[in-house]
């Protein structure tokens, strides 16, 4: 089984970091269940939201998981669409929040600032 073999790489590669750079991956990361599921909504969805913390987004950007969601198409036979969703945003400074603005229209990424905290209020 393809999937399974290649999922088995990718471990064997994840494996190797975390014994290298001395991280440590969750337990999610090491489901392929998980992995499945994650697969299977992308495959389902027009446009994916990545919610990053936007204290440091970089740190959790995942560049895999995007090109993997440009790769597959949507309903249009196009290209589907991923959004940053920059969350805790009210952490940010006004200066911080144009800085990571500057810097992803630079890159030409679709974002969004967002405070879960401040919905709730």
């Amino acid at each position: 089984d393809n999937e399974k073999e290649d999922f088995l790489d990718w471990r064997r590669g994840m494996a190797q970091i975390e014994e290298d750079e001395g991280v440590v991956m969750t337990p999610f990361e090491k489901n392929l269940e998980v992995w499945r599921q994650l697969w299977r909504v992308i495959e389902r969805s027009d446009v994916v939201f990545i919610i990053l913390d936007s204290r440091n987004p970089l740190m959790f950007r995942n560049q895999s998981l995007e090109d993997y969601i440009k790769k597959h198409k949507n309903v249009l036979d196009k290209p589907k669409q991923f959004i940053l969703l920059l969350n805790k945003a009210d952490l940010l400074s006004k200066r911080q929040r144009a800085a990571w603005a500057k810097y992803f229209a630079r890159t030409q990424t679709r974002f969004l600032f967002f405070s879960a905290g401040m919905v709730l209020e």
